[in-house]
């Protein structure tokens, strides 16, 4: 009787697998022609049949990456990364993408240790973890520039302030403050996000394991 029942279930789960693969496999044709919207409902259709299924997940955050929509993109990777096997490592690296292009880089950070951790070999991990250490190191000097910058400015300003209180022309005191403008954060902030923008190596693979050739860097 209970063998029965086994031979009955398996039978059932057969139509199931092929729809899965199916649906993987129309995702990964679908973001190999950059039909990223398509691929990711084929892919999230696999994941309502198997929610563990890792190569829909992987497939379903590579999409979501390149809608930008990187939120979706860091729930599917993070649920790539849960399931062992060969692809963890790629999810860990992908989810460090994603991490870094919402500009949060302490996850960014952990993502790309953790994908170093399974391959000390991956250069490009590597390459990414440096990128976003130096990106908070100029980040706290450029702050600390600026907290100097406005203390000097302060300084500056308390002579001026004394002189036009003991009768002084305004005027004369406006032609003492500094002429020369003080950087602009927002700017210097553009300008390092286009270097950044430059030297980001994206590694984004479909549910299929495929690379995306035209992100691929030559070593």
């Amino acid at each position: 009787m209970k063998k029965g029942l086994l031979v009955i279930f398996l039978l059932c789960t057969l139509p199931l697998q092929a729809g899965v693969r199916a649906d993987v496999r129309k995702g990964g044709k679908l973001y190999k022609q950059k039909k990223y919207g398509q691929a990711l409902a084929a892919y999230n259709h696999a994941l309502q049949q198997e929610p563990g299924k890792q190569e829909a997940a992987l497939g379903a955050g590579a999409s979501a990456y390149y809608l930008k929509d990187y939120k979706t993109a860091q729930e599917a990777f993070k649920q790539a990364a849960k399931q062992q096997g060969p692809l963890q490592e790629d999810a860990l690296f992908n989810l460090g993408n994603a991490y870094y292009r919402a500009n949060q880089n302490e996850q960014a950070k952990q993502a790309y240790r953790h994908a170093i951790l399974q391959n000390p070999n991956d250069k490009e991990a590597i390459h990414n973890l440096q990128l976003v250490l130096q990106n908070q190191q100029n980040q706290s000097k450029q702050n600390n520039q600026n907290k100097q910058n406005k203390n000097k400015d302060s300084k500056n300003q308390q002579p001026d302030q004394q002189q036009n209180s003991a009768g002084n022309d305004p005027q004369q005191q406006e032609q003492r403050q500094p002429t020369t403008a003080q950087p602009d954060q927002e700017a210097a902030q553009r300008v390092m996000q286009m270097a950044q923008e430059n030297e980001f190596r994206p590694r984004t693979r479909s549910g299929n394991g495929t690379v995306d050739s035209d992100l691929e860097k030559d070593w």
